[in-house]
C-alpha cells in the first residue's frame, strides 16, 4: 500500500467518525426538545381537563318513611346523583346498585320527620351518602379490608336532585 492509499483511508475513517458524533449530537438534541417535560398546566386547564372527565351518575328515586315523633306517617323521596371523574364507574355502581339503594334507605328511614327538611341535616345525609357509596365500591360491601386511602375516592360528590318530605 502507498502512503497515498493510507491517507486516503484515514480521510476517510475521520470523516466517518465526525458524521457518527455529529449524528449523536443532533439525536440527543432532538431527543432532549422533543420529550423533555413542558410547563405545567395553568388552573383553568386542569379545570377544564376536570370538567370534561365529569360525570353524574343518578341513582333513581327513593322513597322510604321517616321516624316520627308526633305518631303521623312521613315519607321521603329523593333522587340522589353521585359526581365521580371516572368514566368507568358507572358499571362498578350499577353492580353494587342493590347494596348502594339499600345504605341510602337505612340512612334515610333512620332520620326525624320534623328535621330533615333542614338545611345542614341535608348536607350531613349527602356526605354520609357520598361516605357510604365509597365504602361500598372500595371493600365490595364490607367483603374486602378497607383501603388505607391511597387513591382519591371513587365518588367524589353526592347531589339530591329532588327532595320531598310529606
Amino acid at each position: 500500500m502507498s502512503g497515498k492509499e493510507k491517507a486516503g483511508k484515514g480521510k476517510i475513517l475521520l470523516l466517518a467518525i465526525i458524521a457518527i458524533l455529529l449524528l449523536l449530537i443532533v439525536s440527543g438534541g432532538v431527543w432532549w426538545f422533543m420529550l423533555r417535560a413542558s410547563a405545567p398546566p395553568s388552573k383553568a386547564q386542569l379545570m377544564q381537563e376536570r370538567a370534561q372527565q365529569t360525570k353524574f351518575i343518578d341513582l333513581g328515586s327513593l322513597v322510604t318513611n321517616l321516624q316520627s315523633n308526633d305518631g303521623g306517617t312521613h315519607y321521603i323521596q329523593v333522587k340522589v346523583e353521585l359526581k365521580t371523574y371516572d368514566a368507568d364507574l358507572d358499571k362498578k355502581i350499577q353492580a353494587y346498585l342493590p347494596e348502594i339503594r339499600n345504605q341510602i334507605l337505612q340512612l334515610l328511614a333512620a332520620q326525624q320527620a320534623d328535621k330533615v327538611s333542614d338545611p345542614s341535616v341535608r348536607s350531613q345525609l349527602l356526605s354520609k351518602i357520598k361516605t357510604d357509596v365509597n365504602q361500598v365500591l372500595e371493600t365490595d360491601g364490607g367483603a374486602l379490608p378497607d383501603p388505607s386511602g391511597k387513591s382519591p375516592p371513587p365518588v367524589v360528590a353526592a347531589y339530591f336532585s329532588s327532595f320531598v318530605v310529606q
